[in-house]
Parts: C-alpha cells; sequence; structure tokens
C-alpha cells in the first residue's frame, strides 16, 4: 500500500508548535493520566503501546502525552457559504497518494440501476466532505480496540446546494491508517487541539472552522488528504434518499475491500446487498429486507407490530436500540446499518411514548464524557437518517457517534495508562 507510510500531514501548514489551546484542555479532555477512562465501559484490559512507530504508550511522534477531545477526534465541518469554495475537500479532490479522495466508479456502482437512480447526475461534482473521524481500530467488531493494529479515518461526503444546503445523500468513507503511522496521526491531531476553539465537548459543529480559522483549515485538510485516497480506502457506504420517489425512502449499500477490487456488501441478517427504509412516521420504519440484529429491532421500528405488543416486547424492543448504540456490544458485523441509523430517534420516539426514561434500560454505554447530541437534531428529526452530518441547514449528530467518539478517547486513556 503506498501513500504517506511513516509520516504526516507534512504539506500545507502542519508544522508543529504555534498558537495557543485556548479552550482545547477544557474538562473532559484525555491526558496521559487518562482523565475520563474510570467511567468509561471496557476501559479495562489494555495491553502494549498505541503502535510500532517508536512512540511511547499514550504519546505522540514527539513524545508529548496525548491531550484530545470529543471534538478533536470527530469533526462536524460546518456549510460553506459557497459550494464553489468548499471548507475542506471535495470527493473528487486528490489525497497525497495522488488519488481521489472518494472514487467516482464506486459511487455510480452504488447508485445502482440507472432506470431508477438513486442520486441526482451531478450529485459527485458535489460531494463535500462534512465530517472527519478518528479511530484506533477499524471498530468492525463490537468492542474496545485491541493493543496492536491498524487505525481508521472516517469521512463523511455529502452532495451540498446552494439554494438548499445538505441533500439527504451521504457516503461514509473508512480509509486505513497503519499502525506505524498511528503515532505521527496523533501527534497532528494534537497540533489541531491546540489551534481548536470552542468546547472540548460535547459533540457539535466544529467552531474554528464556522469561525474561518484558516490554520486550523489547513492542518485539518492536510490529515484527510495524508491519510485518504483510493489506496487506502477499504470501505464505502451509501445512505441516500431517492429524489425521484414520492415517498421518503432511504437506500442502503455497500462495497468492501477484497484483496485488488472492492465487493458488494451484505446487508448484516440478510442474503440482500441492497436495503430500502421507508418513514411511515413517528420515529417508525418499513424496512425492506427485514433485519433483525439485534433481537427486537423490527418490532422497535413497525407501527403495526409494536403497538400490538406486550409491555415486556416493548421493553424488549427498546433494549435492542440501547445494545445498538453501545460500540461495546454492536458493531457494522452484528447489526445492519439501519439499526445505528434510526436508533437514535426511534428510541427517544418510543421511550417517551411508553414514558420511560432511556437511562435506566440495561446495557447503555457509560463514559463520564459528555455524549449529548443536542447540538443536533437525531433525537427528533425522523425525516432524515444522516448519523453524523446534514440535511438542509440542520446538524445530526446520532447517540452511536457520540458513544463512538467516546470509546476513542477511552482507549486512547486506557493505551496511555
Amino acid at each position: 500500500m503506498s501513500g504517506v507510510a511513516g509520516g504526516g500531514p507534512a504539506s500545507g501548514g502542519a508544522a508543529a508548535g504555534g498558537a495557543d489551546s485556548a479552550g482545547a484542555d477544557a474538562a473532559g479532555s484525555v491526558t496521559s493520566g487518562g482523565t475520563a477512562a474510570g467511567g468509561g465501559a471496557g476501559s479495562g484490559g489494555a495491553g502494549a503501546g498505541l503502535g510500532s512507530g517508536g512512540a511511547d504508550a499514550g504519546a505522540a511522534s514527539d513524545g508529548s502525552p496525548l491531550s484530545l477531545a470529543m471534538n478533536d477526534v470527530t469533526i462536524l465541518v460546518p456549510l460553506p457559504e459557497s459550494i464553489a469554495e468548499p471548507v475542506l475537500l471535495l470527493g473528487s479532490d486528490e489525497a497525497d497518494d495522488g488519488t481521489p479522495m472518494v472514487p467516482r466508479p464506486l459511487v455510480e456502482r452504488l447508485d445502482g440501476d440507472a432506470s431508477l437512480p438513486t442520486l441526482n447526475p451531478d450529485a459527485y461534482e458535489r460531494l463535500h466532505l462534512v465530517a472527519v473521524r478518528f479511530d484506533l481500530c477499524d471498530h468492525n467488531a463490537a468492542g474496545p480496540c485491541p493493543a496492536s493494529g491498524d487505525a481508521s479515518l472516517r469521512l463523511v461526503f455529502q452532495p451540498l446546494s446552494d439554494s438548499f444546503g445538505a441533500e439527504d445523500v451521504g457516503f461514509h468513507a473508512f480509509y486505513t491508517i497503519a499502525e506505524s503511522e498511528i503515532p505521527d496521526a496523533l501527534q497532528a491531531l494534537i497540533e489541531l487541539s491546540k489551534r481548536r476553539t470552542g468546547p472540548a465537548e460535547p459533540l457539535g459543529v466544529s467552531v474554528p472552522l464556522s469561525e474561518g480559522n484558516a490554520q486550523y483549515a489547513d492542518l485539518l485538510r492536510a490529515f484527510v488528504r495524508a491519510y485518504g485516497g483510493e489506496q487506502r480506502l477499504v470501505r464505502l457506504t451509501m445512505n441516500a434518499q431517492p429524489a425521484v420517489l414520492a415517498s421518503i425512502t432511504w437506500v442502503f449499500r455497500g462495497v468492501e475491500r477484497q484483496g485488488a477490487g472492492f465487493e458488494d456488501m451484505l446487508i448484516h441478517g440478510t442474503s440482500e446487498t441492497t436495503q430500502q427504509v421507508t418513514l411511515v412516521g413517528d420515529g417508525f420504519f418499513l424496512m425492506t429486507p427485514v433485519s433483525d440484529s439485534p433481537k427486537g429491532l423490527a418490532l422497535g421500528l413497525d407501527l403495526t407490530a409494536f403497538e400490538a405488543a406486550s409491555e415486556l416486547e416493548k421493553r424488549t424492543a427498546l433494549e435492542a436500540f440501547v445494545a445498538i448504540d453501545n460500540p461495546l456490544t454492536s458493531a457494522p458485523d452484528t447489526v445492519a446499518c439501519v439499526g445505528c441509523h434510526t436508533s437514535t430517534v426511534a428510541l427517544a420516539s418510543r421511550s417517551t411514548d411508553m414514558g420511560l426514561d432511556p437511562q435506566t434500560l440495561p446495557g447503555r454505554f457509560t463514559t463520564s464524557f459528555d455524549v449529548s447530541i443536542d447540538a443536533g437534531e437525531s433525537t427528533t428529526l425522523d425525516r432524515s437518517l444522516r448519523a453524523l452530518g446534514w440535511v438542509r441547514t440542520t446538524p445530526l449528530i446520532s447517540q452511536r457517534v457520540a458513544y463512538d467518539t467516546a470509546l476513542v478517547l477511552d482507549d486512547l486513556a486506557r493505551f496511555g495508562e
């Protein structure tokens, strides 16, 4: 695999040192002592250091202790004033390896049947980077990250329009950061954190990018270009609402690297590679095909079945949503995409109707970080299934994304002990 092996983003102004870290070390950040690790679920069992690049455990490439917070490892990018001037990058822009961030052939492949296209014809040209996430592992399996292995860069791209903002279409791209590169990647994130204004937590739209901080944008753009690109891409998924359909329906598809090429991904719990999800109302959805993993997901999304269910069955459905949101118990290899994309609004709606506090349900993820998602409207808006991104000009942040982010920091603290 070619690219930027062994180095962080060296171009675009990514030199170390510099500005004061106003707000960067606010309450809830992770230092080498792991200030938030004690409250995090699954904080035991840590192994060796963060990689084989020569840095100490819990340290960046220059040996300094880590000091990263929620809004440093998950960054929601504001919408641009004009789509002619992207805040960061377009999907068609090149990474440092000379390949596009999002390959056009894969987007066209996910678009599906040409007789019933999912995307508008110019969608690829309007794909803007709207969210950046870093994780210490691929997290395709439930639980904390192992003590060794590659890290992951996760990017979200959406087609934008000057007239109404973001279309209800999203591409989630996963890129590999080699284990030997992790210390340099962490160092780059630390340099970004030094220039971050705004709160450390909870998650929200990036303050420095909203303020037009050019140095911060340059550093983040360089980081993405260094660790993105087609040669590092391992998975690309699509969650899109076709413009040609009268109903509010989303199409889920994905491709995953297998050897030298990409293969269609099966929807978990089915034998199909495409799933359609249609809004029925009040946070209820019709799945085609149906997936019921974990047990209770299908009941919790089915209006007729849920209303006819017993109180015990209803509670089991709510516990399924809790399990889906918990990264220690659920992952893409155990839950269909629809689960993570509907759980926030469905759990909020069902628990309100039943008069239950979802915090009292067993199996929920716990952490000392602030994982509230009030900066978005995912708990109340059922007309979009964006997990992290935008619909028109409304920001959306799912509960699962907040928990995932906290687990990254818990893992960093755990490895730094």
